[in-house]
């Protein structure tokens, strides 16, 4: 049993708290403290922070329920057991004394052996109350300090997760910055092998209006560049050529499938790859470019310039009895670029499409050779087919 439990009693008779001092003065679990001012009781409680209050009914000065009311309207008191002694046995005397708060009621005085029992088990029930309510509120503080840290490791965890969206942006950011040429924002040459590695993405509603869609594991590489482009940025300065860059882009743009892409190829050199194209339908899109480019003025550096391109094109797998490792993607392109070149020789503002003839014996050494516009001409008929397609007036 906890020892030093203070008890205050209060009582303006010195000789019923002289008999107290008597009847409780061998106990050793609890000590008693006498009080024969009531005026200065609850001065002396909030003091003395007592377990049990022994009080008298009636007291010059001032009543024992008003005393006991005062103890009542303040939080430090508002629980601490209060026993009343009277010696006043009217029933509605005890009521009264219970309705203002009284805890117990005992008729002075009692034997030392009763009033030591009352006291322990109101000053018991009264620690054992404070400890549930100490429990009870450091399970609170628990409580709300687990809430607050569950608060701060989601706050945190959200701002880790904008910190992790916001790094994605940037290497997004930096990835499409290493993959796009910066002036025209259409892809670059290190974009090419991510395009062809890639699986081609879903056709959208309004691509089989534009071009049928083949096999999409087939590519056409169209290569082309803009006629006299030097002369543009000699004549009408190098932010007039931007300019006319930025528009061919801008046009190339709006031709395209969603399994299409168009690169910057280099300086005016621009490739469009296409799938699934067979040749008719490529020789088609060809034709369609030279007019996208040539058929209508671009406005650049406030004035309308004709700007026309040279344009050479090629499809891989070439042809479908080589097998489609012969030739490379590379190698592919390198066609193009020579029907390219062979464009610009016979005028330009036109195309050549490099396709494959009859003899497949001599288009499999195609794949050792780094063809040139007069090996095109000396295999024309043979194992080299050229589709020529003039471009707009």
């Amino acid at each position: 049993m906890k020892k030093g439990w203070r008890v205050l009693a209060v009582d303006d008779q010195a000789v019923i708290l002289a008999a107290l001092r008597q009847m409780l003065g061998q106990e050793t679990d609890f000590e008693l403290h006498c009080l024969s001012d009531p005026a200065q009781a609850l001065t002396h409680a909030l003091a003395l922070e007592p377990v049990v209050i022994l009080q008298d009914l009636m007291m010059e000065g001032i009543d024992g329920i008003s005393l006991l009311r005062r103890y009542r309207a303040h939080p430090s008191l508002t629980d601490v057991p209060v026993v009343m002694l009277s010696a006043a046995e009217e029933p509605h005397t005890k009521v009264e004394a219970f309705r203002a708060g009284a805890n117990d009621y005992v008729v002075k005085l009692p034997s030392a052996l009763e009033l030591a029992a009352r006291i322990r088990y109101h000053a018991r029930a009264y620690d054992n109350a404070r400890q549930r309510a100490a429990a009870f509120q450091a399970l609170l503080e628990s409580r709300a300090a687990l809430e607050q840290r569950q608060l701060e490791v989601e706050r945190q965890r959200a701002q880790l997760e904008q910190q992790a969206r916001q790094l994605e942006a940037v290497n997004r950011e930096l990835a499409e910055s290493a993959l796009s040429d910066a002036l025209t924002g259409l892809r670059n040459r290190r974009y090419l092998k991510l395009f062809l590695d890639a699986p081609p993405p879903a056709p959208r509603p309004e691509d089989s209006e534009r071009r049928r869609h083949g096999d999409p594991s087939h590519f056409s590489f169209f290569l082309f560049d803009l006629d006299h482009f030097k002369q543009i940025n000699d004549r009408h300065g190098h932010d007039t050529g931007d300019a006319v860059l930025v528009e061919v882009a801008q046009r190339l743009r709006g031709s395209l499938r969603a399994g299409d892409a168009v690169l910057r190829w280099g300086g005016e050199e621009f490739l469009v790859i296409a799938r699934g194209l067979d040749p008719d339908t490529a020789e088609q899109l060809a034709g369609r470019l030279l007019q996208l480019i040539g058929g209508e003025p671009m406005r650049a550096g406030g004035r309308d310039l004709r700007v026309t391109c040279s344009l050479g094109w090629a499809s891989w797998p070439w042809c479908a009895g080589l097998d489609p490792a012969a030739l490379s993607h590379d190698q592919i392109i390198n066609l193009a670029d020579a029907g390219a070149y062979l464009s610009k020789l016979e005028g330009r503002n036109r195309a050549h499409g490099v396709l494959p003839g009859p003899e497949l014996d001599a288009v499999a050494r195609l794949a050792d050779v780094s063809l040139r516009p007069g090996q095109l001409r000396a295999e024309e008929g043979r194992s080299i087919v050229l589709r020529s397609v003039r471009g707009p007036e």
